[in-house]
């Protein structure tokens, strides 16, 4: 008995709770990726299809001129031997109205009361049937595409259709260039004078051109202080065949030699955007315009190859951009559907951070919207990426030969 009264009481002591412990309470990690990467520099990119400048100046003091409408024989190229400009009589929709084109044709053929429904205010009332005016493409705009960038406040600019003439200093983009502070690369396209660019505050380190089917893809490397660097292609892919821009797609994937974001107009549809009433009105409207049925193979296939959408770090719509009915996800062209894109390539070190993505009115001065998003680099994930993929350089295998044997070391 006495044995046991001494086992009881030791075990008691042993198990007994210190008075001045303290308790230590455990909870699950909520950090969220803005904190996780609070102490790393944000990067804001910025993508736009500036339409050759031809819808407002690229700085206000920059000369805006328009050619003559006739046909212009231009060599075959992206734009199919369109000219700048079309004779047609027909208009296009200023961007920054409140109506995109897709919604303002359907309402047109059925009547007040299908508009009266789309466009419900706050208060459950239907506003009166707005006068719509038009934008003409050969008439300037009160802004200059300066104005619009700069309010943007990106740090690197991925713009398509961009002019550009080498015997006129590389202006109007040099105007544009020199209005923001900032480095650029051309590379032309469909013809000489238009192309792709991106614009930097920072120094380009690398920039190459690849060929792609009546098309570009610019890629440069961006040296960013203090962050690393930063990998960007650019291009803007066929505006009628998904068959075309599939072998364009390809092309850029197979060329892809490290972790990048690819950016530009795709003319590309992804049909999640899009609820099945909305998409049967953007097919609709595609085939009583005589344009190509949408096609959504492109996005699927990058989307089967894991890029990553920055469209899934949205945060609060501009007011102005309107997000039409049946559809999750402000457009950015002026059919009211999402055309241009920053995509992240897969198990990249290039961070999205959420709430940074939005669409950015143009205000007029270009038939598409300015795309923009924030990231930030961690370099643990490029770090080990480069420790498993080295860069191979070729190297003569003897000094001493004249037969210019080389290996890949």
């Amino acid at each position: 008995m006495f044995i046991l009264r001494r086992l009881c009481s030791f075990l008691r002591r042993t198990f007994r709770r210190q008075p001045n412990a303290p308790v230590i309470i455990r909870q699950s990690a909520t950090t969220t990726t803005t904190d996780k990467y609070s102490s790393l520099p944000l990067i804001r990119i910025a993508t736009f299809d500036v339409a050759m400048f031809s819808m407002a100046p690229a700085a206000p003091n920059a000369a805006h001129t328009f050619p003559a409408p006739a046909k212009i024989d231009y060599p075959k190229s992206i734009l199919k031997r369109n000219p700048i400009f079309s004779t047609s009589k027909r208009r296009s929709v200023s961007t920054n109205l409140p109506g995109e084109q897709i919604t303002v044709e359907k309402s047109r053929h059925l009547g007040s009361a299908a508009y009266r429904e789309l466009h419900q205010n706050e208060n459950g009332k239907a506003p009166a049937l707005p006068e719509l005016r038009f934008v003409d493409k050969r008439r300037k705009s009160e802004k200059s595409v300066l104005q619009v960038l700069l309010e943007v406040g990106a740090d690197v600019f991925a713009l398509q259709n961009v002019k550009a003439e080498e015997e006129k200093g590389m202006r109007p983009l040099a105007d544009l260039a020199d209005g923001l502070g900032m480095k650029y690369v051309f590379a032309e396209s469909w013809a000489p004078q238009f192309g792709n660019a991106i614009l930097s505050k920072w120094p380009v380190k690398k920039s190459t051109v690849l060929k792609i089917c009546d098309g570009t893809v610019l890629k440069v490397s961006i040296q960013v202080p203090s962050a690393g660097e930063v990998s960007l292609y650019c291009t803007h892919l066929d505006h009628l065949n998904e068959e075309w821009r599939m072998k364009q797609i390809s092309a850029i994937l197979r060329s892809s030699n490290g972790h990048h974001i690819l950016v530009g107009c795709l003319n590309a549809l992804d049909k999640t955007d899009y609820s099945e009433d909305r998409w049967n009105d953007v097919v609709k409207y595609s085939e009583q315009s005589g344009k190509p049925r949408p096609k959504t193979e492109l996005m699927r296939f990058l989307k089967g190859k894991r890029y990553i959408d920055a469209k899934d770090y949205a945060g609060e719509c501009e007011a102005v951009v309107v997000i039409p009915k049946g559809q999750d996800v402000q457009g950015t062209c002026k059919y009211g559907t999402r055309l241009d894109y920053i995509l992240a390539s897969p198990n990249s070190p290039y961070m999205f951070i959420p709430g940074s993505y939005g669409v950015m009115s143009s205000k007029g001065t270009s038939d598409h919207h300015v795309v923009k998003v924030d990231i930030v680099i961690n370099n643990t994930i490029e770090n080990s990426y480069r420790k498993r993929n080295p860069e191979k350089k070729v190297v003569k295998m003897d000094s001493r030969s004249t037969k210019g044997i080389w290996k890949i070391h």
